[in-house]
């Protein structure tokens, strides 16, 4: 799999690696990077979705689960909330493994001395002597050969592979996920490329023909030290297994297709972007929030008395007639309260959906429904608490190539004024993901 040759599209629901009948792969990407190539594509979605997985989301709203998705199973939602495909490994190699754990694997061999006669004398109970005392040897006992791949070269392969992962494809520093073992990792890397590989490979860097060259002598490397690599434990299995998937794609079969790593549903991770962006807009955006759905935020941003005062908030406005609502965001400026609602759509609907001939409501009206009883809960809230002068907003945020406004006009119209806006889908995610560095390992 060349990532060159990913054709891109863009996805109301699922977004990221799939593959097809014909043996193809698809990339879908969120509404608004349509453009962007699909190196870059993949890379941002990497680490968007790993700073997703560290916020403070519940375990069932993305669930991780490995192996390749058959059809279109896996594509609807489940009880448990979202699932995390991750055929190729990229998760399981690249942010959950712990590299020093690895390190068990690599053996440590005492020095021995070359020359097997400088100690004559541990041998000579196998001497046949002549009338003179002088000794006779057959053969001297020396160390065990051993083949030329071992178990430790495992351990160096995937060194190799994880810096040329971090500085080839994502073009970050492998501190940032390896923390205070870089400097053995690097030097494991190094010590399997100078007896394996040229200064040249990579699956990253170079043209096409360079890098399927590379492809191909790293996955008889990984053949070859499997074929000898003894004993076998249960961390060289999972190992191999994962570096096997990764330099296969997922699997060798044609015929499994479907989604073979990303989510299933983005909404909740777009969610947790328009949250990060919420609070990058202005100074001092976290006590302009007055409550959040703070699930989606990550971790270190907010402690843990903001996040008891969201909370406490989002209680006494919004939880009513048994029903505790989240709203995504409550922010305050000055005597301007903004309730915002963000939203997954492909495009700004502007006209209010009704209710359709079996009066079963669609998915769009209920989310209006749900942001109109929000204005009115804090209208409430505002007038028993004697700020009946205060102002209350309704926005909806939106992917989209370009940022832009749209206000609903009618009649009658919005009370509370109701407006919709769309964001740079691209940049949102790109800030998302510098977060990725931030999250440096010890």
């Amino acid at each position: 799999m060349l990532l060159d040759d990913i054709e891109r599209v863009e996805s109301d629901g699922e977004v990221g690696l799939f593959r097809e009948k014909d043996g193809r792969y698809l990339l879908k990407v969120p509404h608004g990077m349509s453009e962007v190539n699909s190196a870059e594509a993949l890379s941002l979605l990497y680490r968007c979705f790993v700073v997703f997985r560290r916020t403070q989301r519940e375990h069932e709203v993305l669930t991780a689960h490995d192996g390749v998705e058959a059809d279109d199973k896996g594509n609807e939602r489940a009880d448990d909330g979202m699932a995390f495909h991750d055929a190729l490994a990229l998760d399981e190699l690249f942010d959950r493994a712990d590299p020093r754990s690895l390190l068990s694997m690599c053996e440590r061999r005492g020095r021995s001395v070359d020359n097997p006669y400088r100690r004559f004398d541990r041998h000579l109970h196998r001497a046949l002597f002549d009338q003179r005392g002088a000794a006779y040897f057959e053969s001297i006992q020396q160390d065990r050969r051993f083949g030329q791949f071992g178990k430790a070269d495992i351990v160096g392969l995937y060194c190799f592979l994880a810096l040329d992962f971090y500085r080839g494809f994502l073009k970050v520093d492998p501190r940032c996920a390896w923390g205070s073992f870089v400097v053995e990792g690097e030097a494991l890397a190094q010590d399997f490329r100078h007896r394996y590989l040229s200064a040249e490979d990579s699956l990253y860097c170079g043209d096409a023909l360079s890098r399927q060259r590379s492809l191909s002598h790293l996955r008889h490397l990984l053949q070859s030290i499997d074929r000898c690599a003894a004993p076998r434990d249960a961390h060289y299995y999972q190992l191999h297994d994962a570096l096997e998937r990764y330099l296969h794609a997922g699997t060798q079969s044609n015929q499994d297709t479907g989604l073979i790593w990303g989510v299933g549903k983005f909404w909740a991770v777009w969610e947790s972007v328009c949250l990060c962006h919420g609070l990058s807009e202005g100074e001092g955006r976290l006590e302009a929030f007055q409550t959040c759905d703070d699930q989606h935020l990550p971790l270190g941003i907010a402690d843990a008395t903001t996040l008891a005062r969201w909370q406490k908030q989002r209680y006494r406005i919004f939880a009513r007639n048994h029903i505790k609502r989240r709203p995504d965001l409550v922010k305050q400026e000055g005597e301007v309260w903004t309730v915002v609602d963000f939203k997954y759509y492909e495009q700004a609907t502007l006209k209010r959906p009704k209710w359709s001939k079996n009066a079963e409501l669609a998915k769009e009206e209920r989310d209006f429904l749900n942001l109109e009883a929000y204005g009115l809960l804090l209208h409430n809230h505002l007038a028993r608490e004697g700020l009946s002068e205060h102002e209350v907003w309704l926005e909806m945020w939106l992917p989209g190539e370009l940022e832009s406004w749209f206000e609903f006009r009618g009649e009658p119209a919005w009370d509370p004024p109701l407006r919709v806006r769309t964001l740079a889908t691209t940049e949102l995610i790109k800030a998302y993901a510098d977060q990725y560095q931030r999250s440096t390992r010890s």
